[in-house]
């Protein structure tokens, strides 16, 4: 057979080889088999006793994870996460049904609770009706955490980078490689909902109770996450800051505490009594009167592995915590 032959041949040969491994990723990383993957990973790791969890929380926190005697608040949180979730989960961590899920909990109660205003539930950017939207408003993707994007029309929207983001975040189940199941059965959707702004237009300050069992262990506050400079100041109650960095550096001025703190502070309370952790994230919303706004549940915040500063804090609020 001629050279010239079989230099052709050996080139469509590699050709096709390279348009296999081309299929061969993209069928990978379709959401079927990234499911398969999940599931896969998921059994793996339960009967090898965790390695890869291990792993990420050393090099995440900087120090080991024992699930046998978990002591730490870390340790604890990563305990519960790998625990086969109730139903109540599922509906709590629904960025769309947490919503009616903590109305309802106010309502039994007594509590006067707000919540933003649902604007739109989709299962497609394309689906959006965008002139029956206000000028700003908030996307999130009701199956997991970290998803959120703030929308201006005013500034004008990019809607093909818009599209991208919001179906890499419905594409795949949230949760997979790190360990947080309970997320897995939470409807793919996407959630427009009102913004929460202040009649005066200041920094809107998020208020995040961590609870066991009814106590409150710990408060959170976040400040700067809508311009990216974010602070977060930790206060053990009733309101007294600590000398803690978690994860993101504290401000230069400590927050001041909110009229209605008691008011919160007996949501949180109620709303976590069945629970041996819930974060319950509430706003201190001055419109017309001052009010409370719900924020969101979190059973796992930051995945149970950030870092904190100094450990002796992670180790006192592991102390506390009920599992």
């Amino acid at each position: 057979m001629p050279a010239r032959v079989m230099t052709v041949l050996w080139q469509r040969f590699i050709g096709a080889l390279k348009a296999i491994n081309r299929f061969r990723l993209w069928l990978w990383e379709t959401p079927p088999f990234y499911e398969l993957r999940g599931r896969t990973f998921q059994l793996k790791e339960r009967l090898r006793g965790y390695p890869a969890l291990h792993q990420a929380f050393l090099r995440r926190t900087g120090y080991a994870l024992d699930l046998q005697n978990p002591c730490t608040f870390h340790h604890k949180i990563t305990a519960l996460k790998i625990r086969k979730p109730p139903r109540i989960f599922v509906r709590a961590v629904d960025k769309v049904w947490a919503k009616d899920l903590a109305k309802d909990w106010a309502d039994r109660h007594g509590f006067d609770l707000g919540v933003a205003r649902t604007l739109a539930v989709v299962n497609d950017v394309d689906e959006i009706r965008w002139d029956q939207l206000p000028e700003r408003f908030l996307i999130k993707a009701t199956h997991r955490s970290g998803a959120n994007h703030f929308v201006d029309q005013r500034e004008g929207v990019d809607r093909v980078a818009l599209r991208l983001k919001c179906r890499q975040w419905l594409d795949y189940p949230y949760g997979v490689y790190k360990h947080e199941w309970a997320y897995w059965d939470v409807p793919r959707r996407l959630l427009i909902e009102e913004l929460i702004e202040t009649d005066q237009g200041s920094e809107l300050l998020d208020y995040k109770f961590h609870m066991s069992r009814g106590e409150c262990l710990m408060i959170q506050v976040n400040q700067g996450f809508r311009s990216g400079e974010r602070k977060r100041t930790m206060l053990l109650p009733p309101w007294e800051p600590q000398p803690v960095t978690w994860l993101y550096p504290q401000p230069s001025q400590m927050p001041a505490k909110p009229d209605n703190l008691d008011a919160m502070l007996e949501m949180a309370e109620a709303f976590s009594r069945d629970f041996p952790y819930l974060r319950v994230d509430l706003y201190s919303v001055k419109q017309s009167a001052l009010r409370v706004l719900f924020g969101e549940f979190t059973f796992f915040p930051g995945s149970g592995s950030e870092p904190v500063d100094p450990f002796s804090f992670d180790l006192a609020m592991g102390e506390r915590l009920k599992l």
